[in-house]
């Protein structure tokens, strides 16, 4: 399947997961959603694993150590992600939320992959990243001149 298809799937799924996330927001506790959520997340790709692996003969990528504890960090991290999440989105929508988190990973991983793994940016790759920065600062803003009701 082609990148950019994947990327739009990708999108997809995650903004669905935003909308969703947002409306556990005030009606579950954060824990039990987290662990319904990454729990799901959990089984759902273990069974396509399985699936491909024993049933279909599938040639699948070797697995290494640095693989797995990467895995096991990023698995810790979505963890403590989920259960923050929940928590914020009791206290704020969609609109403030999503674009500050998500304009703020952008902008954070961008950075870490050009200034800790070496990897290449170009000028306006940095532009759209001092864009997404300019952009959260005025959500930000316009949050903090908003007239408390």
């Amino acid at each position: 399947m082609p990148l950019i298809v994947l990327i739009i799937f990708a999108t997809i799924f995650y903004t669905l997961f935003d909308i969703f996330t947002s409306r556990a927001g005030n009606r579950i506790d954060a824990n039990l959603s987290s662990v319904i959520f990454n729990g799901l997340g959990a089984i759902l790709p273990l069974t396509v694993y399985i699936f491909y692996k024993f049933s279909k003969g599938a040639k699948l990528l070797a697995t290494t150590s640095s693989g797995i504890i990467y895995s096991i960090l990023a698995g810790i991290a979505i963890a403590l992600f989920s259960i923050l999440l929940i928590k914020i989105f009791e206290k704020s929508g969609l609109t403030y939320v999503v674009p500050l988190i998500y304009g703020g990973t952008v902008a954070l991983a961008s950075l870490t992959g050009w200034l800790l793994f070496k990897e290449s940016v170009s000028g306006l790759q940095l532009l759209g990243i001092a864009v997404i920065i300019i952009g959260i600062a005025l959500i930000i803003f316009s949050k903090m001149q908003a007239p408390i009701l």
